[in-house]
């Protein structure tokens, strides 16, 4: 009985309930995309991380402390079957139009080893042969059968021939930009870091771990090949965890804000319904049951929007992952899990209904008889709830605070949320009691606005109930645009600070091409290219942080990159890494020699980051400091510097493309740095222009439905005006107004939290590397006020539609 009175309602009128359809669905989406995404990307990173392990038995890694080439030969016991030793190798690859570094893994000689299976081509036999994975092919635009050529630190650039090429639906974590795999010739003198061997016997597996482990050397690690499979996933796996936490975030975000719009649009929904209601009481209906019929309507659309969220969210966070490259082990996500998301989503419905069923129950049988109106905006109670909310919302803005201080992520995350808590309770109540001095200035703009600005507010809690769906968009979109336009302003201004070389292209010792020199003065990008000669030295030692070479700089880029170096002192001013002089025990003015073409020169050292960010460790003095000391230079470099504000990637590509031309220069400085970060942000910027896109066709819907409400509950009302004269225009232009009304407030209130909450917490996840740089994505901040007006005069044309359809002979009838 009471669940087919439920369903009936529901049936009835459904258009009543659309908006806590959509978010149910919201929020459901958002825990069912977070579920989604750290599932598939766990498993797309396990898989990346152990693919190469999956088909041996024991995998057995040497320190680098192990300098003999064939130290894997001792791993062959018996019940040992075969051994193939793994090697790895860096180069820069150079390929038509492009050149980046390469990553080059050896081939396993056993065909049983090799981890993936090539689709056009034929494996590598010689030294000059590799496959490649298909995306490298792609970046590179070559193709099996072209000639490329690799060049290994300072040796001679050497052709080879892709022979093959392989799909393997992921992207390797190698930390270079392309992947190919070689030989074992390929990689002649180098001493391989690991090793993969296959077993006889399977069931003596243990036993042969520990036979190979007793005679390999002293410090060379043994392990079953599946543990160490499973030690390499958890170890990449938990490289999502940061991005997940920020999903949940979000996630508990939506959810609040889920269970505060369902409950005003039931108060608004039962407020319309109070005579019916009062008439069920009047035929002998209990309380209970009045109760029991709405919190049935609230788990129907409840378990409606939620199974609609989990399958949108579940396509959602299966595309973010493919976004990040993490979803090569195909979509994964527990059951368990998505149910767990739609139970979320009914009980979030059926809670948030719960207020609204209990205040149902309290409409009297007399009720039936009489109209009933909503108070005006006055008498909307909530005094408690507004103090309340403030100190809840001034609690959650001292953490936030206090994590941007401490550049805490996990305590500005906590502080988000109990932001969230108080802005969600307090908001609603402020927006209610700001309708009043909104209505009086829209009385100042015509007849139309005055009558939408008395409907707004005499209908407070129903119009801050549709201005709060767009509040938590706005303030979501704002938060995210906000930390990625910071953040990259943040990361811009770091690598600026600790790069001020932005390009540097050097040979091994020879001297630079001078076409090369001219093509790289001739991008636009670089504000100023200087060649720097350089001649070998030798420093005290100071372990891996000793430098190798000087740096002459000329005075014209000394006086912009180092004005140290023009400054008087008893000798020469040299600029040494920070790291070498710590490893020395120096302090900038003490002396230091350093010997160079048969000359030892004494120079003053001072620590400076232009000695270690330009692809090489420096020791960077004047030019006439060693001319005048008969010291003898070779032009081997080119520094580029860039005007502050440059794009990274635009200047990466024009550099790689002159680069590309010339196998003898290697690059360096920091166009070479951030790419990763770049990465990350540009994919926040992507989710806050999605988020937008969603909170447009909720906002849409949220007003649509609440101005459907209004026109049904002011029918009498909207006749008498037409009645009286007033045209459809000046309705169509009423409606509009409180629509325009309700988004406008709506994004500006969003925009006036997001803001300090998407500074506040990139500052805490920056804070600890980097000094942050405020800057505010003022293009998506216009476009949303803009967006505001657009979509309330969208949202309002349906209500305003069946406005102007009711007869005006309906307004002098009851």
């Amino acid at each position: 009985m009471i669940f087919s009175l439920a369903w009936a309602q529901v049936r009835t009128y459904p258009g009543r309930l659309l908006a806590i359809l959509v978010a149910v669905a919201l929020a459901t989406g958002f825990l069912a995309a977070t579920a989604t995404f750290a599932a598939t990307s766990s498993e797309g990173l396990r898989l990346t991380a152990a693919a190469p392990l999956t088909t041996a038995d024991i995998v057995v890694e040497a320190p680098d402390s192990v300098h003999d080439r064939n130290w894997y030969e001792a791993a062959k016991v018996p019940n040992v079957r075969t051994v193939d030793p793994q090697y790895v190798r860096t180069v820069s690859v150079f390929g038509g139009s492009r050149r980046g570094s390469a990553n080059v893994q050896s081939v396993a000689t056993t065909p049983e080893v090799r981890w993936f299976q090539l689709d056009r081509g034929s494996w590598p036999t010689r030294a000059d042969q590799v496959v490649a994975d298909r995306r490298t092919l792609d970046d590179l635009g070559v193709d099996v059968g072209d000639n490329l050529t690799f060049r290994h630190d300072d040796a001679e650039p050497v052709p080879v021939t892709v022979t093959g090429s392989a799909d393997l639906g992921f992207r390797p974590l190698t930390g270079s930009s392309f992947r190919f795999y070689a030989a074992p010739s390929f990689f002649a003198g180098d001493v391989p870091p690991a090793a993969l061997l296959t077993v006889d016997d399977r069931s003596r597996l243990a036993a042969t771990v520990t036979a190979v482990d007793r005679a390999v050397a002293p410090g060379i690690s043994v392990m079953d090949a599946s543990a160490a499979a499973d030690e390499a996933a958890s170890r990449f796996a938990g490289g999502n965890t940061q991005l997940v936490i920020l999903m949940l975030a979000f996630a508990a975000v939506a959810l609040l804000a889920s269970v505060l719009v369902i409950a005003n649009t039931f108060h608004v929904v039962i407020a319309q319904r109070i005579r019916q209601i009062a008439l069920l009481r009047l035929v002998g209906g209990h309380r209970s049951q009045v109760s029991r019929t709405v919190l049935g309507e609230a788990a129907i659309v409840g378990t409606v929007g939620a199974l609609l969220g989990m399958l949108a969210g579940v396509a959602i966070g299966y595309l973010g992952a493919g976004l990040l490259d993490i979803s090569g082990g195909g979509l994964r996500v527990s059951p368990l899990l998505l149910a767990l998301c739609v139970l979320a989503g009914v009980l979030a419905t059926v809670v948030a209904a719960w207020l609204p069923a209990r205040r149902a129950t309290r409409v009297p049988p007399v009720a039936a008889l009489r109209e009933a109106s909503e108070p005006p905006a006055t008498a909307v109670r909530g005094g408690r709830r507004l103090v309340v909310g403030l100190v809840v919302t001034a609690v959650g803005a001292v953490l936030l605070g206090l994590a941007g201080v401490g550049a805490s992520l996990p305590l500005a995350l906590v502080g988000g949320v109990v932001l969230a808590v108080g802005l969600l309770v307090a908001l609603p109540r402020v927006i209610a009691l700001l309708l009043t001095p909104t209505a009086r200035l829209l009385e100042r703009l015509g007849v139309a606005a005055g009558l939408a600005g008395g409907s707004l507010s005499q209908h407070a809690r129903r119009t801050a109930a549709a201005a709060m769906s767009v509040v938590v968009g706005a303030a979501l979109i704002t938060a995210l645009a906000v930390a990625a336009t910071t953040g990259q302003a943040t990361v811009d201004a770091d690598l600026e600070d600790r790069y001020p070389v932005a390009v540097s292209a050097r040979t091994d010792g020879t001297p630079i091409d001078q076409r090369t020199v001219a093509a790289l003065a001739a991008v636009p990008q670089l504000s100023d290219t200087t060649t720097v000669d350089t001649v070998a030295a030798r420093f005290p030692d100071g372990g891996k942080a000793t430098p190798g070479t000087l740096a002459a700089l000329p005075a014209g880029a000394a006086a912009e990159l180092a004005p140290e170096l023009a400054a008087p002192a008893a000798a020469p001013v040299l600029l040494a890494p920070g790291t070498y002089l710590a490893e020395r025990g120096l302090v900038d003015g003490d002396p230091l020699d350093v010997a160079a073409a048969g000359t030892t020169v004494r120079f003053t050292v001072r620590a400076s980051r232009l000695a270690d960010t330009t692809g090489q460790l420096l020791g960077v003095t004047s030019a006439e400091a060693l001319a005048t000391r008969g010291v003898p230079t070779v032009p081997t470099t080119v520094w580029g510097v860039a005007p502050a504000g440059f794009d990274r990637a635009v200047l990466a590509d024009r550099v790689n493309a002159v680069a590309a031309g010339d196998p003898e220069i290697e690059i360096g400085g920091g166009v070479t740095e951030g790419s990763d970060i770049a990465q990350v942000l540009a994919i926040l910027l992507g989710l806050s222009l999605g988020m937008l896109a969603v909170t447009v066709l909720i906002a849409m819907l949220g007003i649509a439905n609440l101005l459907g409400l209004s026109v049904l509950e002011r029918t009498r009302e909207i006749a008498l005006l037409r009645a009286l004269g007033t045209r459809r225009g000046r309705l169509w232009a009423m409606l509009g107004v409180e629509a325009v009304t309700i988004t406008v407030v709506g994004v500006a209130a969003g925009i006036a939290v997001g803001v300090p909450v998407g500074l506040a917490g990139v500052t805490a996840a920056v804070g600890q590397t980097a000094e942050p740089v405020v800057r505010l994505p003022w293009g998506q901040l216009v476009l949303l006020p803009v967006a505001a007006v657009v979509v309330g005069l969208l949202a309002s044309l349906g209500p305003a539609r069946r406005a102007t359809r009711i007869p005006p002979a309906q307004g002098l009838t009851r």
